[in-house]
């Protein structure tokens, strides 16, 4: 290496120089080779010094008072074995030499010093520096590159899964299913709840729920074959495609469910690879005929709850969807007296238990009669599968019945008083059933937060934006206070107690009462639609009530207008 090659390497470089006698010509030197030259009399001083900076050479003496050369170094080797150390010394016999290898001497340079010995032990030594300087940088610039991929590939994934979450519709979030009939409204109530658990990112399982009508409904349940990348781009295709051709039937205001499967089937098999199938379960349900109408594909049965307690298992009645072979059946089923219906993909019925010895099929139908509402599926699944094996998507519909149920209506002003006042007579109402006090004090929760958005949105007729700048300024209540004298509107409440055994069919034991209460309001409502894109960690306070009060009751929907909302809560009593 060429001397001005060598000084380029080592002006980067920090020498600790241990001398108890030190020619000033060689300190003179050093400074012109080195960034930073460290100076100290002793091994002792040497070792304190090495342990209080970064040094990229050990340059020592081997005769010195009090600690040697050899004594530092070996002190230095005890904890760094990589940092090279060149002894500059006067003793040459074998022994000594060993001696000096074996405690990790990279270099030596004999006494008197020349020069061009010395540069040569630079040399090799900070050779030895940049070779090990460069592997660890090399490796440092792999493990960035790892990083940087996986989290380029991990941004990408998310962005897929979000546009997945996108092209996914359910026009009944927050939305109740209303019938042309108003009989029917009159008594009875039918939920629809979702739970969509992906195993990965990119998920094979996919759905959709659609209105196609007042009181006519499509539900489809895709999944796909495998798992990662290919099974989540045919189950988005599907998704994407199917839900076109909704959106052309409620367009035309006509659905034909025999074109539209001809239409999917036919679109998805050129799609599909030799050895591809896709799974999906079709279910066509017109509440105001109570008719529903199946097309399933090697899914898992469709449950069913009658009125009479008889269960039914609605089985597949098409093979999967392959490349070359196609069947579209369809069933027809009377559902006069249906009370409770679980579409679900095989990962909720065939995900193995966590003692390894059943899959959750064997616990399903038990855990179907016993279940009321969506989370209680999925509390029942929990507590026999921790961690499912696939995706986990199933859509659940009941009926609540409260025809005969007890019933009161409250008329309430909208003022904050009254408010207040039937706040504080629903919660001692609670209290006289013997509703424990947590139970209790959710659905107090989820009820003040519903009807504070009626007074506030439906009486007073106060936007979101405003409502945030009052909150900011401090000035919200006393505007409100003002607003509220100018107001004859009025809050309606209707409380309902629905017991266990008429709520769903009569024939299960008692699974305890619900509450539910509707509050209507005279404004003029808002869109429905739009809760389904509320971000609860944004920084914005409008809308997180809405939020709490469907995590704190069992249910929360909303007309078609937005101006009446139901709440409902199993009660769990003392």
């Amino acid at each position: 290496m060429q001397y001005n090659d060598l000084i380029k390497i080592t002006r980067e470089l920090t020498v600790l120089y241990v001398e108890d006698d030190r020619p000033v010509q060689m300190v003179s030197r050093l400074e012109r080779i080195f960034k930073t030259v460290i100076l100290a009399e002793d091994g002792n001083e040497g070792y304190e010094k090495y342990r209080q900076n970064t040094v990229d050479l050990v340059l020592t003496d081997y005769l010195m008072p009090d600690v040697n050369g050899l004594q530092l170094i070996k002190s230095i080797r005890a904890q760094d074995r990589k940092t090279p150390i060149i002894l500059i010394t006067g003793f040459i016999d074998s022994e000594f030499l060993i001696d000096a290898i074996n405690q990790g001497v990279t270099q030596f340079v004999t006494k008197p010093i020349i020069v061009s010995n010395l540069l040569n032990a630079i040399e090799i030594a900070v050779s030895q520096v940049i070779m090990e300087n460069l592997a660890q940088k090399t490796q440092q610039q792999e493990l960035e590159l790892l990083r940087y991929r996986e989290k380029y590939h991990f941004s990408q994934q998310e962005m897929a899964f979000l546009k997945a979450l996108r092209i996914i519709k359910n026009d009944f979030s927050f939305k109740r299913i209303d019938t042309v009939n108003d009989d029917d409204n009159a008594c009875s109530l039918w939920c629809i709840d979702i739970h969509y658990m992906p195993l990965d990112i990119l998920s094979g399982d996919s759905y959709s729920v659609r209105e196609l009508n007042t009181g006519e409904v499509i539900v489809f349940i895709i999944d796909a074959m495998g798992k990662g990348l290919s099974a989540s781009v045919t189950s988005i295709l599907t998704t994407s495609f199917v839900n076109h051709l909704i959106d052309g039937a409620i367009e035309k205001g006509c659905f034909d469910f025999s074109e539209f499967l001809r239409l999917y089937t036919d679109f998805i098999v050129k799609e599909l690879l030799s050895e591809e199938i896709v799974c999906a379960s079709f279910i066509h349900i017109d509440f105001n005929r109570h008719k529903m109408y199946t097309s399933m594909y090697s899914m898992p049965p469709v449950l069913i709850m009658k009125q009479d307690g008889q269960l039914l298992q609605i089985k597949s009645n098409n093979i999967p969807i392959m490349k070359y072979q196609i069947s579209r059946v369809i069933d027809t089923h009377d559902m006069t007296d249906f009370t409770k219906i679980l579409i679900c993909s095989d990962g909720l019925s065939e995900s193995w238990c966590d003692d390894g010895q059943h899959l959750y099929q064997e616990y399903l139908l038990r855990d179907f009669v016993a279940s009321n509402f969506k989370d209680d599926i999925h509390k029942h699944f929990n507590e026999h599968v921790k961690t499912p094996g696939d995706d986990v998507t199933f859509i659940f519909f009941n009926k609540l019945n409260y025809k005969d149920c007890r019933s009161d209506t409250i008329v309430v002003n909208s003022t904050l008083d009254d408010i207040q006042d039937v706040t504080g007579k629903l919660e001692r109402y609670l209290q006289q059933l013997h509703v424990n006090d947590r139970c209790n004090a959710l659905f107090m929760s989820a009820f003040s937060e519903i009807i504070m958005n009626a007074y506030e949105h439906g009486s007073l007729a106060l936007d979101m934006e405003l409502k945030q700048e009052l909150t900011s300024k401090g000035t919200y209540e006393s505007y409100m206070l003002e607003k509220q004298k100018i107001t004859d509107k009025k809050i309606m409440v209707e409380l309902n107690i629905i017991h266990g055994c008429s709520a769903l069919h009569t024939q299960t034991p008692d699974s305890g009462d619900f509450i539910m209460a509707t509050i209507t309001d005279e404004g003029k409502g808002f869109d429905v639609s739009s809760l389904s894109t509320l971000n609860v960690d944004n920084h914005f306070l409008c809308g997180r009530g809405i939020k709490v009060a469907k995590n704190t009751s069992d249910v929360l929907l909303y007309n078609r207008t937005g101006n009446q909302a139901v709440l409902i809560k199993t009660l769990i009593k003392d």
